[in-house]
C-alpha cells in the first residue's frame, strides 16, 4: 500500500512539473540579431518553409524561415493532468501529439543572411501588408 501511495505521489509532482511547455519564446531567446542563417539553423535546426516576404513600403524582399513552435502561453494546469497521463500510457509517444497540436508557425526574417526580426507568422494573403514569393524578387536584387 505504501509503495502505491509513493508511485502516486512522485505522478502527482511530475504531473505539475510538467504544466509549461517550452514555446517560442523560449527558442527564440536562443539567436540574436545579426546570427547568419547557419548560426540560426544550428541552433533552431532547419526550418519547415523558407519563402521570401515583400512588406508593404520596403524595397528589400525578407528570407523568411518558418518554423511550427508553441506558442508563448504556458500549457494550463487543466491540461497537464491529462497530457500526463496518456504520455504515461502511451510511453511517451502521446507528447508529439500534444505538442504539435499546439504548435504555430513563427517566422525567422533575414536580409542579406543575417537575422533581423522573429515574430508569429500572418497571413499575406489578406490586405495589402506583404506579398509572399517562393524565391527573392527581381525588383529585390535590382
Amino acid at each position: 500500500m505504501r509503495s502505491k501511495l509513493v508511485a502516486l505521489a512522485v505522478c502527482l509532482v511530475l504531473a505539475g512539473l510538467a504544466g509549461c511547455v517550452a514555446g517560442a519564446k523560449e527558442q527564440f531567446a536562443k539567436i540574436e540579431v545579426g546570427m547568419k542563417q547557419e548560426q540560426v539553423a544550428q541552433t533552431l535546426g532547419n526550418p519547415e518553409k523558407v519563402e521570401f516576404v515583400r512588406f508593404a513600403g520596403h524595397d528589400q524582399d525578407y528570407e523568411v524561415w518558418q518554423y511550427e513552435m508553441v506558442p508563448n502561453t504556458p500549457l494550463c494546469p487543466s491540461e497537464a493532468v491529462p497530457r500526463f497521463a496518456t504520455a504515461m500510457a502511451t510511453a511517451g509517444l502521446s507528447e508529439i501529439v500534444w505538442t504539435r497540436a499546439k504548435a504555430e508557425p513563427h517566422w525567422v526574417y533575414f536580409l542579406d543572411g543575417a537575422l533581423v526580426y522573429t515574430s508569429p507568422a500572418f497571413d499575406c494573403s489578406v490586405g495589402d501588408l506583404c506579398k509572399v514569393h517562393r524565391e527573392k524578387s527581381r525588383s529585390a536584387t535590382n
